[in-house]
């Protein structure tokens, strides 16, 4: 794998922090930039907001110890500074603020770098797929003559939570304040029953008993972020705050939030449904636009996208990422089998249908995925840098090439194994949509070079 440059190395968001407390944030610096997220810091005083930047951030974070009953002003600020783009502004706060807050996400100290930092960044993830909604709804209404709107039937039902570990006191009294809410709560009293119930349903979130012991709490966490199915479901731990230790084992397990039991419980529901909520609204959104558009924007095998859409949708994502002076990665990869021998061509185009299935279930609802060859498929991945799109690479290798395809045909019939020929290209200034098309598509049929295609000065106009 070639070494990224230094434009390649650079951050692909950016986090614009206003502090009135610079002391006291500085530890959240390296949590948010673990996250591959840039950092900007300005101070507040309490009088006004210094100069924002012109280019608008990807989110705006907000740690306020003094000046907590400002925030209307400070986030009408920042509205009408980036407006018409809305950016999620994000607030970690010393002390309780009224229910009517402008902040899209709210977290209270005492509260783990980590956890800001996590925060930040779904928000983020957010930001994007509201992004991208928008602009496929365009390229499906200017290129296709198709109209799209979205169904919000399922985000009106309650929300369902399953809660696991040992029924006691401060159990019971998160169960009340949720049921209170209109949520549905689920109770798992050993993680046996908690992954046959993850089995059999859908839960929103996941909230584990910690009070008395780390365990199972932790082990499900992991298990669960190894799960494709239920790697995004959020997993939030009950805790006793004065006596918990194992705060970044924890988030390094897996897990969305700490909750302090002894935190108001208005604030446990809140927090707890909040998580619920987003993840319920991202779960949605992918589902809702997964292969949207129908024969003529997707194909038809295995779901993905065309290139009849790659081709106008890219231009669109092209241009609003240059505008912007964000970035945008390109990974093609050309798919073949890992054996010599001869193989059916139906075999063949069964097991490259299926691979492209699985690397699709693999991307962000904002990713592009397109399929425009048989064995070809290009994935285009707006505000991602190369080094961050290597790292899904990898993944997707990994997942690939060791999965046993089946095959038929009487006596020659088992499995076959594929093996992934990719090109990751970041787009640079002066490359259009087709330009980006062409180059990927054009570094995978060169015999013997993988991973990494040519760099900008060496390729093909």
């Amino acid at each position: 794998m070639s070494k990224p440059t230094r434009s390649q190395q650079r951050s692909n968001t950016r986090v614009l922090v206003i502090t009135d407390d610079v002391d006291r944030s500085i530890a959240l610096i390296d949590s948010i930039r673990a996250q591959s997220l840039d950092l900007q810091m300005t101070g507040y005083d309490g009088k006004s907001l210094p100069d924002l930047p012109d280019q608008a951030p990807s989110a705006v974070l907000c740690f306020l110890t003094d000046y907590i009953e400002r925030a209307h002003e400070i986030v009408a600020e920042i509205r009408a500074r980036y407006a018409p783009r809305r950016i999620p502004v994000i607030a970690r706060l010393a002390r309780e603020i009224a229910a009517d807050h402008p902040f899209d996400s709210v977290l209270y100290a005492p509260v783990h770098p980590v956890q800001v930092a996590h925060r930040v960044a779904a928000m983020i993830r957010l930001g994007q797929m509201e992004h991208e909604i928008v602009r496929r709804m365009e390229t499906l209404r200017e290129s296709f003559g198709q109209t799209v709107s979205l169904r919000d039937e399922d985000l009106r039902k309650p929300f369902r939570i399953l809660f696991v570990g040992q029924a006691d006191p401060a159990y019971m009294a998160v169960v009340n304040a949720l049921q209170g809410k209109n949520v549905d709560v689920v109770a798992a009293f050993t993680s046996f029953s908690a992954f046959d119930y993850l089995h059999d349903r859908t839960f929103d979130a996941v909230v584990m008993n910690a009070l008395h012991s780390n365990e199972p709490a932790l082990t499900i966490t992991e298990t669960m972020r190894r799960n494709p199915r239920l790697f995004h479901v959020p997993t939030l731990l009950l805790i006793d705050a004065d006596n918990f230790d194992a705060r970044c084992e924890a988030f390094a397990s897996g897990a969305r939030d700490l909750i302090d039991a002894d935190s108001p419980m208005e604030e446990i529901a809140g927090r707890i449904i909040e998580l619920a909520n987003y993840h319920r609204l991202h779960s949605r959104l992918k589902a809702e636009f997964k292969g949207i558009g129908g024969a003529d924007c997707t194909d038809p095998e295995t779901g993905v996208f065309n290139t009849d859409f790659l081709s106008a949708h890219l231009k669109r994502v092209s241009r609003a990422c240059r505008e912007r002076a964000v970035p945008l990665s390109i990974l093609t990869m050309k798919l073949h089998p890992a054996s010599t021998e001869h193989v059916r061509t139906d075999d063949l185009r069964r097991a490259y249908g299926r691979a492209i299935q699985m690397i699709s279930g693999l991307v962000r609802m904002q990713d592009i995925v397109a399929r425009v060859d048989t064995d070809t498929v290009i994935v285009a991945f707006p505000e991602e840098v190369r080094a961050s799109v290597e790292t899904v690479l990898e993944r997707m290798t990994g997942l690939i090439e060791c999965a046993a395809f089946e095959t038929s045909g009487g006596a020659s019939s088992g499995s076959l194994t594929l093996e992934i020929e990719a090109a990751i290209i970041e787009q640079e200034m002066h490359e259009s949509a087709d330009m980006l098309i062409g180059n990927g598509i054009r570094s995978v049929a060169r015999d013997g070079e993988t991973l990494a295609a040519r760099p900008p000065e060496q390729r093909a106009s």
